[in-house]
C-alpha cells in the first residue's frame, strides 16, 4: 500500500549513544493466538507494511491482547526500545478543546485515517531496529496532519493525529470544506479508514 513520500516525512527513531541492544526471548502464544499473529503477519506483508530481515539490530516479541469484540489484535512489545529512545517533543491537540469547539455548529463530519503510523515509513536506517509503531508515532503523524493541512486548521477542521472533524454551519459551506480535505488526502496518498468515518451527523 502507498503512503506518505519518504522524501516528504519519513519516521526516525533517537536512541541515545551507547544504549545497549535488547533481543527479547520469543513469547509463547496459544493455538488460537498463533493463528490471528500469522494471519496478521501476512496481512502486513500483502500490504508492503513490513518486510522481512535476516539479521535484527533489536528484537521485540509478539503481544496478544484481546479486543472489546472479544477478537484479538497483534501488537509488539517496544518496552525496551521505547525506553532507548527519547520522546518527540512535537505538541499534540487538546482533545477537550477539539470537541468543546464542535459544539456550535450545525454538521459535523469525522474522518479516521486507515492504519495511520503504517502509512508513514520507517527512515531506511531505522529498519533494523523496528517495523512496527513506536510510542512517538503519534507525534510524527500529528506533524504530517499539521503540515500538509496549515492553510485549512482553525475553524472548519480540526485535526487529533489521524482523527480529523469537519464541522460546518451550512450544507454547501460542509461540502466545500469535505471536498478540499479528500483533495489533500488523495494528494498525500493517504487513506481512510471507512468504517470510522461518519458524515453530516
Amino acid at each position: 500500500m502507498s503512503g506518505i513520500e519518504l522524501n516528504f516525512l519519513c519516521h526516525r527513531l533517537f536512541i541515545a549513544l551507547g544504549t545497549r541492544l535488547v533481543s527479547q526471548k520469543k513469547r509463547k502464544l496459544g493455538e488460537e493466538n498463533r493463528r490471528v499473529a500469522k494471519g496478521e503477519t501476512k496481512k502486513l506483508l500483502a500490504a508492503c507494511f513490513i518486510r522481512e530481515v535476516q539479521y535484527p539490530v533489536w528484537l521485540a516479541s509478539v503481544v496478544m491482547v484481546r479486543k472489546s469484540s472479544d477478537k484479538w489484535r497483534m501488537c509488539i512489545d517496544y518496552m525496551d526500545l521505547n525506553k532507548a529512545c527519547s520522546n518527540d517533543p512535537y505538541p499534540l491537540p487538546n482533545i477537550d478543546q477539539l470537541v468543546d469547539g464542535a459544539t456550535r455548529y450545525g454538521l459535523l463530519s469525522v474522518i479516521e485515517a486507515y492504519s495511520e503510523y503504517n502509512q508513514i515509513q520507517m527512515h531506511l536506517e531505522e529498519e533494523a531496529k523496528t517495523t512496527f509503531i513506536t510510542d512517538s508515532e503519534s507525534a510524527t503523524y500529528q506533524w504530517l496532519m499539521d503540515r500538509i493541512f496549515k492553510d485549512h486548521l482553525g475553524w472548519e477542521l480540526k485535526v487529533f493525529v489521524d482523527d480529523m472533524v469537519v464541522k460546518s454551519i451550512i450544507d454547501r459551506q460542509h461540502c466545500n470544506t469535505l471536498a478540499q480535505v479528500f483533495t489533500i488526502l488523495k494528494k498525500e496518498k493517504l487513506k481512510l479508514n471507512t468504517k470510522k468515518c461518519s458524515f453530516g451527523v
